[in-house]
């Protein structure tokens, strides 16, 4: 076997286009294999970066009369949860806020986890650096000013042990950082990550709510700011807890008849891609893998069909010495087992390209990730055991897809004709015996037209999609982004800011409206409220109707 791998790269280094053009192919095939299957993998199959995951369960609040209505936890009947409770080992909670972090003059925007003391515990998750919060810096109103960073946010200041007991400000305060997170950790999401951890204390201070009349404080048990995860008990599932809830939730609406009215709670497996008050949010997210995953094999396969072509094509100079080493005693087997030799030699070749092409690939994926979105990107694109087996398993693949049928047509050669072959013969008439490789185009032709229309179908819905009526006619507009607590401005001072930037802004020259929004259209943070006419009490199934598709907001 080791001859045949020495004899395949000495065939293969005779013929340098041949093999660049052969690599080339598959390396790019093999490549957006390996870059899909990095992101599906991660999204999807590679475990979470805390313990046990299988013990996990996120906790919702859902409406009795209403069962599609859900809402989050007050941090009041969070506390009673995680000390009433029979089923759960232990229960933190947490919640993301958009924040100003500064430090040495650089001031940006951010997501910070505001969590309970035991957030980590729960998970399971050692720091790297530091200690974890303490119980009583999550007392509402002690507003202790600690912040545990990311490993991400290690990394861009140098790994420096220093970063451990430094300050960083925090919506124009100094917070002291007393905790690293683990190199990989996401919090209870696969990709998007907080930068900052704050503990539960803050939230009040660092929760941006513009002022809204609807604003309750964290001891408040009227506030539904807070998701609640918990780990079972050993040997309990989350069918066998839900008795144990309802009766929970049942005691609590005893206990608090306004606050928890119609309110029950019910447990299901945490999500791994966001931070939702609705179980299962994952499921349209899950839709997209197989398509992703399908759209790369059709690649790979186009990649090994027109391989399959070329070799076929070199096939052709090599009969004669094929008829040779026959005549010469060699059997068919030891033949095809050569030629697959060579075709394995090409594809370990292709999957070292790939491999690296893929890297590349989700590398430069994840750097423009980081510069549109306000969360850190935790994403391995590095090597690991999973990708190179992946990958390994592709180059098998493409063996078989590329080399196999080849090897069995070249090998079933004529021994006599291809022997007597001159120069001088009917080039037409031996072109015609491999009609076989005319059917590999066809295939190959309409798989490349498969790929290609379902490439104009993605670019023709995304016209259609932009071009649809949303019932925002934007025009000559621009947005300008102001966040005043960047500066360090409090809510109420920061409403003066925006109200006379806003005047200021109007009596410009060749402006006709301004106007200020928490949330705009279409971004990354949006604000939903039900609005109904009054007297009118839909069904839970109801739908409003619109005079034009896109024109309903909810």
């Amino acid at each position: 076997m080791i001859q045949d791998f020495r004899f395949a790269l000495r065939q293969l280094i005779k013929a340098p286009g041949f093999t660049f053009a052969a690599v080339l192919v598959l390396a790019l095939g093999i490549g957006a294999n390996t870059a899909v299957f990095s992101l599906v993998n991660t999204l999807f199959f590679a475990p979470p970066a805390y313990a046990k995951p299988h013990e996990m369960v996120q906790l919702f609040s859902q409406d009795k009369k209403d069962p599609k209505k859900f809402r989050g936890f007050s941090y009041p009947t969070y506390r009673d949860i995680r000390e009433q409770n029979t089923v759960f080992s232990d229960a933190m909670a947490f919640n993301l806020a958009l924040i100003g972090l500064g430090q040495k003059g650089d001031t940006r925007r951010t997501f910070a986890a505001v969590v309970s003391s035991n957030y980590f515990s729960v998970l399971g998750v050692p720091l790297a650096r530091g200690r974890a919060f303490l119980p009583e810096e999550e007392t509402p109103g002690r507003n202790a000013p600690f912040a545990i960073v990311s490993y991400n946010y290690w990394q861009k200041h140098d790994l420096d042990p220093g970063v451990l007991g430094s300050q960083v400000l925090i919506n124009g305060r100094p917070f002291t950082i007393v905790g690293i997170t683990p190199k990989g950790f996401a919090g209870t999401m696969q990709i998007l990550s907080p930068e900052v951890w704050l503990p539960m204390s803050v939230y009040d201070q660092v929760a941006n709510d513009f002022g809204s009349k609807d604003k309750t404080t964290m001891d408040d048990r009227n506030g539904r700011q807070l998701r609640v995860m918990a780990r079972l008990r050993p040997g309990t599932t989350a069918a066998a807890a839900k008795p144990a809830l309802e009766g929970l939730a049942g005691n609590l609406e005893k206990a608090y008849p306004v606050e928890q009215k119609d309110q029950t709670f019910i447990a299901a497996p945490a999500p791994r891609n966001t931070v939702g008050t609705s179980p299962s949010p994952d499921r349209a997210l899950k839709s997209i893998a197989p398509l992703l995953l399908g759209m790369a094999v059709v690649v790979l396969l186009v990649a090994c069909l027109n391989l399959a072509n070329m070799l076929l094509a070199r096939g052709t100079a090599r009969r004669k010495e094929i008829a040779i080493r026959l005549a010469l005693g060699g059997s068919r087997w030891r033949i095809i087992r050569q030629l697959l030799s060579e075709g394995f030699v090409l594809a370990l070749l292709g999957g070292v390209g790939g491999l690296i092409l893929g890297l590349w690939s989700s590398g430069l994926l994840v750097g423009s990730m980081r510069k549109l979105m306000p969360l850190d990107i935790v994403w391995s694109s590095g090597p690991n055991l999973a990708i190179l087996a992946a990958t390994f398993g592709f180059c098998l693949l493409g063996t078989l897809m590329f080399a196999l049928g080849p090897a069995l047509k070249i090998s079933r050669t004529a021994l006599v004709s291809d022997l007597k072959e001159h120069a001088g013969e009917d080039v037409v008439r031996r072109r015609w015996k491999f009609l076989p490789r005319h059917p590999l185009v066809v295939v190959q032709i309409a798989f490349s037209l498969a790929l290609l229309t379902a490439a104009a179908l993605f670019v023709r819905g995304a016209g259609k999609a932009a071009s649809v009526d949303s019932g925002l006619k934007p025009g000559p507009s621009y947005l300008l982004e102001v966040d005043a607590s960047l500066a360090g401005y409090e809510p109420k001072r920061a409403q003066g800011l925006y109200r006379n930037l806003n005047a200021r802004l109007a009596a410009l020259p060749g402006v006709e409206h301004v106007s200020i929004s928490a949330t705009v259209p279409f971004g990354i943070t949006s604000s939903e409220k039900n609005v109904q006419r009054a007297g009118i009490n839909p069904g839970p199934d109801a739908r409003p109707r619109t005079a034009a598709e896109g024109l309903a907001f909810k």
